[in-house]
């Protein structure tokens, strides 16, 4: 087999520029957060002062970088992660030796949706279509994956459109994160009842961390909902006495009221028990997939990945995962191992290719022709709707396609 090699591609500003860069290339390192824009951070060496003259970054620069493996789970086998698309947010110099650090954020086309502030009400529309109209302000895709919510009325008071939906969003239960183009609401109870994407063993690890705490876990939350067109305000008690958390949130009815609290403890809780690990990359997961660790004793469980960080040098690729543990009595339903059974349905996830899904299934990345040939109607009609010419014979493959695995 060939050996595994690693690279950065990069545009800059739309023009091809890893020629002009990797001479003076020292780290990239891309970030990939499940509820937060995604950032890149590029570290160049400029011992001539080429960036410090007329190569001189600027905000808002835009950087568009791919990591590129190659024979890395099979010989031949060219894997692209695409990062995305981001504008540089602030760079800086340091020295001897000279260096410069570029930082980029993954956001819209121009700084409006974070920075310019905002004063709407919003009347009888549903966060679905909160998130379509901002959307459409900045050119964005909306991504909604999840039970819409209906809001009788709500102000959007001196904010900024990104504030104000991210708060929006997290009072019901849903994540925002804006990357490629695309503006994705997400709710989270959907995604930690999705099934186990695949197993972590002790084996796969260079190094991890560990961490248990209750400090800022709640056992119960107190939500007050004011009865329209009355002075009465109702206190609703969600979850159980002990630990309370008080929810300073208006609702639209006691049932809304009872979401919002349920929500304000699970997003508290989240993250009580934490793990993150650097390991060696023979498996490649996404943000949001759950996982299940293996060798690990009684720290063995159910967990979310939360942030997926690749780290790129001259000499090594790495990637740290960190995320949180799922409790067992919320993941019963849906923590199913994964399946290796003949007719097991898949949904496509992003970043997922047939080599690894033949990997994941079989064992073996150059059985994905199997995988292929029991869809291949269903994959060469997506990739048409895409606007493909075909797949590629199963090359592009695309998010929510459903795949049978025989």
């Amino acid at each position: 087999m060939n050996p595994r090699k690693f690279s950065v591609e990069i545009a800059y500003n739309g023009i091809p520029a890893t020629k002009e860069i990797i001479p003076y290339f020292n780290s990239f390192t891309f970030t990939d957060a499940i509820d937060e824009s995604d950032t890149i951070s590029l570290s160049l060496i400029d011992r001539e002062g080429t960036w410090k003259g007329s190569w001189i970054p600027k905000k808002e620069d835009r950087i568009f970088p791919n990591i590129i493996l190659e024979n890395w789970l099979a010989d031949q086998e060219r894997r692209t992660i695409l990062c995305g698309d981001f504008l540089v947010d602030d760079f800086s110099f340091s020295g001897p030796p000279d260096m410069l650090s570029i930082n980029g954020i993954s956001s819209p086309l121009h700084t409006d949706f974070k920075e310019t502030s905002r004063s709407q009400t919003w009347a009888n529309v549903t966060l679905q279509q909160v998130g379509m109209e901002i959307s459409g302000r900045y050119g964005l895709e909306l991504i909604f994956d999840g039970t819409d919510i209906s809001i009788a009325k709500i102000e959007q008071s001196r904010q900024s459109d990104g504030d104000f939906l991210k708060k929006l969003a997290e009072k019901y239960g849903f994540a925002l994160k804006v990357y490629a183009g695309k503006l994705v609401l997400f709710e989270w109870d959907a995604y930690e009842k999705k099934p186990v994407k695949g197993v972590i063993r002790r084996t796969d690890v260079r190094k991890w961390n560990y961490k248990s705490s209750m400090l800022g876990t709640y056992t119960g939350a107190k939500v007050s909902y004011t009865v329209p067109n009355k002075k009465e305000t109702i206190e609703i008690m969600v979850g159980k006495e002990g630990r309370l958390y008080s929810v300073n949130e208006k609702a639209d009815s006691p049932a809304d009221a009872e979401r919002i609290g349920k929500n304000a403890i699970r997003s508290a809780n989240r993250k009580e028990t934490t793990i993150s690990f650097t390991w060696n990359p023979v498996f490649f997961f996404n943000v949001g997939d759950k996982v299940q660790l293996d060798g690990f004793g009684s720290l063995n469980g159910i967990y979310q990945i939360g942030k997926i960080v690749h780290q790129i040098t001259p000499s090594d690729y790495s990637i740290q995962v960190s995320g949180w543990e799922i409790p067992e009595v919320d993941s019963q339903e849906n923590s199913e191992q994964p399946q290796e059974a003949s007719g097991t349905r898949y949904i496509v996830q992003r970043g997922d290719t047939l080599w690894d899904l033949s990997s994941h299934f079989y064992g073996d990345s150059t059985q994905y022709e199997r995988i292929y040939q029991a869809n291949k109607e269903v994959i060469e009609q997506e990739a048409r709707k895409r606007g493909k010419k075909d797949s590629s014979s199963g090359y592009w493959i695309f998010p929510g396609t459903e795949l049978l695995i025989p």
